[in-house]
């Protein structure tokens, strides 16, 4: 059930790319004002302990480590440290 590699979703699935209404979530609650980002960052880490725990037991570690692999590589991709990408999404 855990995939090696991320699903990114093509431009007509740009419609319903989960991550672009989770982008779009936070910016509406930043735009509101009071928006607290370690807040909003335990929130979502929230949802993806959710998230791994519906796969099977003996996948969950798997996922876990594929999920904080991802994020360090979104991060060093999006933060200019990783040249070797462009840091788009889609």
């Amino acid at each position: 059930m855990v995939e090696d590699e991320a699903s990114i979703p093509t431009e007509n699935d740009a419609d319903e790319c989960l991550h672009c209404a989770i982008v779009d979530m936070v910016d509406e609650r930043i735009a509101a004002g009071g928006a607290d980002a370690a807040n909003l960052a335990a929130l979502i880490a929230e949802s993806l302990v959710d998230l791994i725990l519906r796969v099977p037991e003996e996948e969950q570690a798997k996922l876990m480590a594929h999920t904080l692999a991802a994020l360090g590589d979104f991060y060093l991709q999006r933060s200019g440290a990783d040249d070797s990408s462009s840091g788009s999404t889609h």
